[in-house]
């Protein structure tokens, strides 16, 4: 067995020279003996057939066929990538031929190469043109219940290390393939378990109560330009840090009753900033997997329906941007393993670009119903996955150069056309946000600089005012490979607007319409639209940023006898404040601005605290401290720890995932309640919050989701059903009015919270039907700074938006009282701010947030989505502040 390719990455290399280091580590390996044995097959190793009825093979017995694979043949070499949330390996098995797999860190850094082309000669690019071999990325099952692809990949791999026809041998000879069985691992475990517990019960094959991966669930399919998960940064890192694929293939499947299999293209819209080249590749390979699988008599393929070339956020979209291929397929699910008989007339349309279930150019051999079946699945996979590995191996040279040419294009442009670079100065009003960005961008393969000396950046020629910048700002030049990608994150979206047909409606987006990482996060990003001089302002390359951190200045002359002041615009004084309270320190937030000081500074006395610990403290929080010499004076909130109560329903929600994620990332003392814990009212025993994540009334009160999306509504097991019902509503209402507890209500989990406590507010956008629609969408928040859920945010912030909601308040009687913490413009004009909305008269001068007091307690209605995803930290601090309503106690600070 040839030794691993872990990636262990020398430390302070940046991404451009690390292939050539491990060159020079590791020279070309001699090849090993061949085991005496040939490789087994997955039925003989597994005693099973891969895609037999009823019967999965178990994620760690894929891992351990793949390394009898890795043991027994030349061509099989299996990767370690790093460890799932759970702990589990993920690993990638690099498939090619002998010969590659001896020059396998020549071949890498042939890619590494061509994927920057800065000071790549015409000559050497041709040279390296002519002597490469193209890198395939095939992920399976990121989606844990589309089991099919990580069983294929068992097939799959077992047929290209045993090949002796020419054909296959031609296509491993120019084709280095990088196939990951799962990128989902946990997710394998868990459904696969579930699965086999209720085999020969009425719920085989039925949804699980729980996410299927830890955190996200579906939604990990979701964070492709976040990287919050660590799978996704893994995936992310193969392709754009170490590896650098010219195509990528994210296998997936779908519902029952249509298609049997989508192969690109895709269909409109198209986003503008993708090169038509990725997409004609696309094309032309999607148009081979469906020849291939017309010839093999699979039927039911289709192309140029339901998914769309245009937002960013899924596993091989990003890839658009990068000059790689992406690719999607998606096969017909059955019920995990459990065949199912399809009737003719259930077979349906009605997705985008397929309005009914009917031979149309774009799907050319309609399926006619019947039996399906697992081993179907697997058929359709393998057939697609090899004319992938055909087409690519018969375009290498094309795809090589398109890969080499699509960098040296966003090269060119950035220096020929603006935008020519983007800016993050300094003095933002959240400086760890905007190391976070810069960061991220990082992660992403982007080239980022600092720069040593004033940047000065002449005035566009359209007109407008010349800009300098302090030394210490962030340059991200245009001219880089993945121009494409800056373009389409730093800037706004606007949605186009395409129809079917002439006055028709227009065509809806796949997921969100909004993803601008400045607006996300609220960093000021200036783009300069002029060309500039930027060697003058000495920028230097960086490999990470400078995070904020420490003790301001030091304690200064004075000492810090006054305490120290954090900043609260920062999400990273939640962490402090929460590592604070913990500990038992004393925190306050300041009710008044002063001198300088926002109100909602908060506030650690001096003799809480000795500057070492506080040096400790701020540094690892990465926020900065400013020490006093005297003690701040006037209102204050003292603060207690926010103990929080957040609710998990037993059907199983993405936001509740995320929404613990996120509290688990800021050290929120947190417990996961379920309907019992709240029937019973045992959660009110250590906890001061019950929050509510964006879950629909109907699914907290009785366990079902609305009357309108019941169609395939599949009951859970017994002990798994129902909602909160009458006993949970009356616990929940006698601990807020009589005992004061606090519930925070997000997104539509509001609707919930106004009828069980009767609030004065109305839902104006309830019935508002297709004269509203905002699919993903950043709008302008007005916010009250006098609010203490308000602190730290800035008087204009950005919200994100996803369905019909906009408060009404009305004036209360002597049961309530209310404010709103943050309301829509009165202008329907100044709404939007990124993306699509339709509709934005509706939401003019509507309240967004609003706390009410009802009895000795309160209630936070939250009428958007805060914490999407984890994705808009600009509007964290709503949520977080909330948090701490009920410790928040009224003192005058002497």
């Amino acid at each position: 067995m040839r030794p691993s390719c872990r990636r262990d990455r020398p430390a302070g290399l940046s991404r451009w020279t690390r292939a050539a280091v491990l060159a020079a580590l590791f020279p070309a390996l001699a090849p090993p003996a061949r085991a005496a044995d040939p490789p087994p097959s997955p039925e003989t190793f597994l005693g099973r057939r891969v895609g037999e009825d009823r019967w999965l093979a178990p994620y760690p017995r894929v891992l351990d066929y793949f390394k009898a694979l890795d043991a027994a043949s030349d061509r099989v070499n299996v990767v370690t990538l790093g460890r799932s949330t759970l702990g589990l390996d993920m690993v990638m098995a690099v498939i090619t031929s002998e010969q590659n797999h001896r020059d396998l860190y020549r071949h890498r850094e042939t890619v590494r190469r061509l994927a920057d082309p800065s000071g790549l000669t015409s000559d050497e690019a041709r040279s390296l043109i002519d002597q490469g071999k193209v890198f395939v990325l095939v992920t399976c099952s990121i989606h844990a219940t589309e089991v099919g692809s990580t069983q294929m990949s068992m097939e799959l791999a077992h047929q290209l290390a045993t090949a002796r026809d020419a054909d296959t041998l031609g296509w491993l000879d120019q084709v280095v393939l990088l196939l990951i069985p799962s990128i989902n691992p946990d997710g394998q475990v868990i459904v696969i378990d579930w699965y086999n517990e209720h085999l020969g019960t009425e719920h085989e094959g039925g949804p699980l109560p729980w996410l299927y991966h830890p955190y996200t669930g579906h939604d990990n399919n979701r964070d492709f330009y976040m990287l919050t998960q660590k799978e996704t940064r893994l995936v992310n890192d193969v392709l754009y840090r170490d590896w650098f694929p010219q195509v990528f293939l994210d296998e997936h499947q779908m519902g029952s009753t249509g298609p049997r299999m989508f192969v690109p293209p895709q269909t409109d819209p198209v986003d503008p900033e993708i090169d038509s080249m990725v997409l004609r590749h696309a094309g032309m390979l999607g148009t081979l997997m469906g020849f291939r699988l017309e010839q093999a008599g699979k039927t039911g393929v289709g192309d140029h329906m339901i998914f769309d070339s245009y937002w960013p956020g899924g596993t091989r979209n990003t890839a658009w941007w990068k000059n790689v291929v992406g690719l999607l397929t998606e096969v017909a699910s059955v019920r995990i393993a459990t065949p199912l008989y399809v009737e003719p007339g259930e077979m349906r349309g009605g997705e985008k670009g397929l309005p009914e279930h009917a031979r149309r150019a774009n799907y050319l051999s309609p399926w006619k119903g019947g039996w399906w079946r697992l081993r179907d699945i697997i058929d359709y996979e393998l057939i697609a996955t090899r004319a992938l590995l055909e087409g690519t191996a018969r375009h290498r040279r094309d795809l090589l150069e398109s890969f080499h040419a699509l960098g040296r294009k966003g090269i060119e442009r950035g220096r020929s056309e603006p935008p020519y670079a983007f800016v993050i100065p300094g003095g933002q009003h959240d400086p760890v946000a905007a190391a976070r960005l810069v960061e991220l961008l990082l992660r992403h393969g982007v080239k980022v600089e600092r720069t040593e000396a004033p940047l000065h950046a002449p005035a566009p020629q359209a007109g407008g005012l010349a800009s300098a910048f302090a030394p210490g700002a962030y340059l991200i030049r245009a001219a880089q490979p993945y121009r494409a990608f800056l373009l389409t994150m730093l800037r706004p979206q606007r949605y186009p607007e395409v129809r079917a047909q002439v006055d028709g409606p227009i065509l809806p987006p796949y997921d969100v319409t909004s993803w601008s990482l400045p607006l996300l996060m609220g960093v000021d990003v200036v783009e300069l639209d002029a060309p500039a001089d930027f060697e003058a302002a000495r920028p230097r390359p960086i490999q990470a940023p400078e995070w904020p951190g420490g003790i301001a200045g030091g304690a200064g002359p004075g000492g810090a006898a006054g305490g120290y002041l954090l900043s609260h615009s920062a999400d990273s004084v939640f962490t402090a404040m929460n590592r604070l309270l913990q500990q038992g320190h004393p925190v306050y937030w300041l009710r008044q601005g002063q001198d300088g000081v926002p109100a909602g500074t908060v506030w650690v006395p001096g003799d809480a605290m000795d500057p070492e610990a506080m040096e400790r403290l701020a540094a690892g929080a990465r926020i900065e401290a400013r020490p006093l010499s005297s003690p701040p004076s006037g209102p204050a909130f003292r603060v207690a720890p926010a103990r929080v109560a957040l609710y998990k329903p037993w059907a199983a929600s993405m936001d509740e995932g995320w929404t613990r994620w996120l509290l688990e990332q800021h050290e929120f003392p947190y417990v996961n309640v379920d309907n019992e814990a709240i029937r019973k009212g045992t959660f009110t025993r250590s906890s001061d919050v019950l929050l509510l994540p964006d879950v629909s009334r109907s699914l907290i009160a009785e366990g079902r989701p609305p009357e309108a999306e019941r169609a395939g509504f599949v009951p859970l097991p017994e002990r798994y059903r129902g909602g909160l019902g009458p006993e949970g509503a009356d616990a929940i209402r006698r601990w807020v009015v009589e005992r004061g507890g606090v519930v925070v209500a997000l997104d539509s989990s509001t609707q919930y919270a106004i009828d069980l406590f009767e609030l004065p507010v109305t839902n104006v956008l309830e019935k508002a039907g297709d004269r509203f629609s905002a699919p993903g969408t950043m709008v302008r928040l007005l916010m009250d700074a006098a609010s203490p859920l308000a602190y730290g945010m800035r008087a204009e912030e950005a919200g994100y938006i996803s369905g019909p909601l906009a408060f009404q308040t009305r004036v209360p009687d002597a049961r309530f009282d209310r404010r709103v913490a943050a309301s829509y413009p009165p202008h329907a004009d100044d709404v939007l701010v990124s993306g699509y909305l339709k509709g934005a008269d509706l939401l003019k001068g509507r309240a967004a947030v609003v706390d009410y007091k009802v009895g000795r307690g309160r209630v936070v209605l939250i009428g958007f989505r805060a914490q999407h995803r984890a994705q808009p930290h600009r509007t964290f601090k709503l949520l977080f502040n909330a948090l701490y309503l009920r410790g928040l106690q009224e003192v005058t600070l002497p």
